[in-house]
């Protein structure tokens, strides 16, 4: 292998260039996975992961609501399954039960119960959609009116910063941690000299 900064061959076990230290294992792993000779074909990679990523903000930009909403539907879906798996696996463990004798049979019947799991997972889902997602939009509804209602800075009257504060000042454009504590001191302080020190 080449170094690509200097041109110093090395084998292939070194990590670091000998001549100018250039961590050689990196460059491996860059033409290990196409680097500069990368094939156009690889852009559908790219596109699909910038595809994904694209639906992945767009999820998370959905409302409460709309989050609410898709639960139902999922609780909806994953009940629908299980109801069909239950009906499946009756018919199918029945019939197979016919063939079978003794206390195999009935086991076999009762197989059918495998599909409840799924069942009761999507009607648990469907309930928190209804009622406890309900619930939580609702809450952040309020909240969200609350935040609207609420100036940007408010403070109680009662603390300190809001003791030091007067109505009649208009906030300063410029903020500085030193300008507005210094213009509220209710009397100037003097500095001592140097020379009064000593």
């Amino acid at each position: 292998m080449y170094c690509p900064s200097c041109g110093t061959e090395s084998s292939d076990q070194t990590k670091y260039c000998t001549r100018c230290g250039v961590n050689l294992r990196r460059v491996k792993g860059v033409l290990g996975k196409g680097g500069a000779t990368a094939r156009d074909g690889d852009d559908w990679q790219r596109a699909t992961l910038e595809d994904w990523k694209a639906e992945r903000a767009a999820h998370r930009k959905k409302s409460p609501e709309e989050k609410r909403l898709n639960e139902i539907k999922a609780g909806v879906i994953t009940s629908s399954v299980g109801l069909s798996l239950m009906i499946f696996l009756s018919f199918l463990f029945d019939a197979i039960a016919t063939t079978v004798h003794g206390p195999e049979a009935n086991i076999l019947r009762n197989l059918w119960v495998v599909g409840l799991v799924p069942f009761l997972i999507g009607l648990g889902i469907i309930f928190n959609g209804f009622f406890i997602g309900r619930r939580i939009v609702e809450l952040k509804r309020q909240q969200e009116q609350r935040d609207q209602q609420l100036p940007l800075f408010s403070t109680p009257n009662t603390s300190p910063v809001a003791r030091l504060v007067e109505p009649s000042h208009s906030p300063v454009s410029d903020f500085s941690i030193a300008e507005p504590t210094t213009t509220k001191l209710r009397e100037p302080v003097a500095a001592p000299s140097p020379r009064e020190t000593n």
